[in-house]
């Protein structure tokens, strides 16, 4: 199963090492250490914070920017949501009910005149292309950036979970047959778009870069 959804869990040593044994032995999220990053490319899909590390000033200022990551707070006694934070998880921590909040996170997204939702692209005719794991996963990382580049680095890393000095012609491979399934001219990308460092999706066919 590819891993389709970035989590980060910023929580006290025991908790987060609990948390990161347990999401990885689902085996379909790629596991980031710390709170929300600045760059619209490093926000993850869903993030799990405690009460320590729930820093609201860093996540108003994260959604002020566009920031549209799941958020889940582990905390001592019932409360609501501060501002920002979208479930409360009250311990002892029921470990379904976690992964139901982070796999709620929204999934569907658009990719040109397609929607693209559950391994598979579908065409405004109502024709569906079916997808592979790793075109599955591509797609959702570069639909999660919004329109911003996403680096070869950064795609290497959350769909393979490959090293920074890691060195493959996979992912241009794979990024071929995606345009070939998506792209009336392959060679000339529409909605996939080739970056200096990276791809993007094209927003609209007046997106000024395409």
């Amino acid at each position: 199963m590819s891993l389709s959804r970035i989590l980060s869990i910023a929580a006290n040593a025991p908790l987060r090492a609990m948390l990161v044994e347990q999401f990885a032995a689902l085996g379909r999220y790629a596991l980031r250490d710390g709170q929300l990053g600045a760059p619209g490319e490093d926000w993850p899909d869903a993030a799990i914070v405690d009460d320590a590390h729930c820093d609201l000033k860093a996540l108003a200022d994260a959604r002020a920017r566009g920031c549209r990551t799941r958020v889940v707070l582990i905390a001592d006694e019932p409360k609501s949501p501060p501002r920002g934070v979208d479930a409360v998880v009250t311990r002892p921590i029921r470990f379904a009910e976690l992964v139901a909040l982070i796999d709620s996170a929204p999934a569907r997204e658009a990719v040109g005149p397609y929607h693209f939702e559950a391994g598979e692209l579908r065409a405004p005719s109502g024709a569906r292309l079916k997808l592979t794991e790793k075109e599955t996963a591509i797609l959702a990382r570069l639909a999660r950036a919004h329109g911003a580049a996403v680096s070869r680095e950064a795609l290497l890393r959350d769909v393979w979970g490959y090293g920074p000095n890691m060195s493959t012609r996979t992912l241009e491979t794979h990024i071929h047959r995606l345009r070939r399934k998506l792209e009336p001219s392959p060679d000339r990308p529409r909605w996939l778009k080739t970056e200096r460092d990276g791809y993007r999706l094209a927003a609209s066919e007046e997106d000024p870069a395409s």
